[in-house]
């Protein structure tokens, strides 16, 4: 199934102008050419610069767009949005995503639900706005953490994917809450595939953000 919302993923991006890539548990199986596990949603990797051409784009579409607040509070957007941008993550859904639920909070907030079933047809994705240079690829933070764009962006069969330690990398921050048994089992899934290079770059990376260790770490 995560094989068909990619090809769909693919053919609704394709003509656009920015650059994006499947990350999350879909970078996964794209890579391993299986379905590992299910999953909820679709992880799409995009860069800053291309915000309000996405933004723009998803609301052509007729989706809804929402940035993540924290807290489990959305905000609802209806235009481009002016420069900084504050919040990493968009939602967006179509009409008939069935899965989602919204609490009104306030002006165009809301408190949001998410019934975490299989996501079937192409009417949910997650955007994750990333930060890059001419020739790094920068994880959130600060800065120390990055990796060469022609190791971190990849492809398979023509579908662009997000490098898998750099997807680890971003899974090792969430182990302690309701998603953690699924990041652990891609973890297991994906640790015999990585060659001694990446194993030693996500070590080296998580080095430095978990100064006080992280779980992973004794088995890389």
């Amino acid at each position: 199934m995560v094989e068909l919302l990619i090809s769909h993923a693919r053919t609704f991006f394709e003509n656009h102008s920015f650059d994006w890539s499947v990350c999350g548990g879909g970078a996964i199986d794209l890579f391993l050419g299986k379905q590992t596990r299910i999953h909820k949603d679709l992880d799409i990797a995009v860069f800053w610069e291309d915000r309000n051409s996405i933004i723009a784009l998803m609301l052509a579409a007729g989706w809804r767009v929402f940035e993540a607040c924290g807290g489990g509070v959305i905000h609802e957007l209806f235009d481009k949005q002016q420069i900084p941008y504050e919040k990493r993550n968009l939602f967006c859904f179509t009409a008939n995503e069935y899965r989602c639920r919204l609490k009104p909070s306030g002006d165009d907030m809301y408190r949001f639900g998410f019934e975490k079933k299989g996501q079937n047809d192409f009417t949910y994705v997650e955007f994750l706005f990333n930060q890059r240079d001419d020739k790094y690829f920068y994880l959130p933070g600060d800065g120390n953490v990055k990796r060469k764009l022609n190791m971190a962006l990849l492809q398979s069969n023509g579908v662009p994917y997000l490098a898998l330690e750099i997807v680890l990398f971003y899974k090792s921050s969430y182990l302690d809450g309701p998603d953690t048994f699924d990041h652990n089992q891609d973890f297991d899934h994906t640790l015999p595939f990585l060659d001694e290079e990446q194993k030693q770059w996500l070590r080296k990376s998580l080095e430095k953000k978990y100064t006080n260790g992280h779980v992973w770490l004794g088995r890389l």
